[in-house]
């Protein structure tokens, strides 16, 4: 065998080796990723979302593109319930602290609710799920006490999906906080209306 031919030979083999390797590295990321798929879709069956936060974030470094498993891990968030709430009896640096966690947990979940939402809109404005998305990040952004932003995207959740009724009770309870009362007994109306509507369809 010439030089010629040993070095294309071990080029080949080089090549071959390099293939297989990442072949290999792919063939288990896609059984990783299926794997904590499987396991966020049934713990988000039975409501445990605070649990499938890990699982998510790791599928999240996986597949970082994943429109669909970012809304899950930002309602998540929102549903949390594995934060300690603060006490009066704590100490103040203690309460301020936990206060905090719970924030930024809030304020994570609406950016998310955010990016996403607004991105699903764009690529699929008639994905019927479109509404209780908006009706979530409306849930995140009153947590963050973002009142005024909460109130338009409940609005815009009930006007993708009309069986959303209770938005304009949300509504409603955000004006009646914000001491806006004339907003709030006209949305007590419409949650009214809009629930005797849904009765009669029924």
């Amino acid at each position: 065998m010439d030089k010629t031919s040993t070095y294309t030979f071990k080029f080949v083999f080089i090549l071959f080796f390099a293939f297989q390797t990442i072949w290999a590295g792919g063939s288990k990321k896609k059984e990783e990723t299926t794997a904590l798929r499987k396991q966020i879709y049934n713990l988000h069956k039975v409501d445990e979302e605070t649990s499938s936060i890990p699982y998510l974030e790791r599928y999240l470094e996986l597949s970082q593109n994943e429109l669909y498993f970012k809304l899950l891990y930002a309602k998540a968030l929102l549903y949390r319930t594995d934060l300690s709430v603060p006490r009066p009896s704590e100490p103040a640096e203690d309460r301020i602290n936990k206060t905090k966690l719970i924030q930024k947990n809030y304020n994570l979940s609406s950016k998310l609710f955010q990016e996403n939402v607004l991105h699903l809109e764009k690529v699929r404005p008639r994905d019927p799920n479109l509404g209780r998305w908006y009706y979530l990040w409306a849930f995140s952004e009153w947590y963050s006490d973002n009142k005024e932003k909460s109130i338009k995207l409940f609005q815009k959740a009930v006007k993708l999906d009309y069986r959303l009724t209770e938005s304009y009770y949300n509504i409603a309870s955000l004006y009646e906080s914000l001491g806006q009362w004339q907003d709030a007994n006209l949305y007590w109306r419409k949650f009214e209306k809009a629930e005797k509507e849904l009765e009669e369809e029924d």
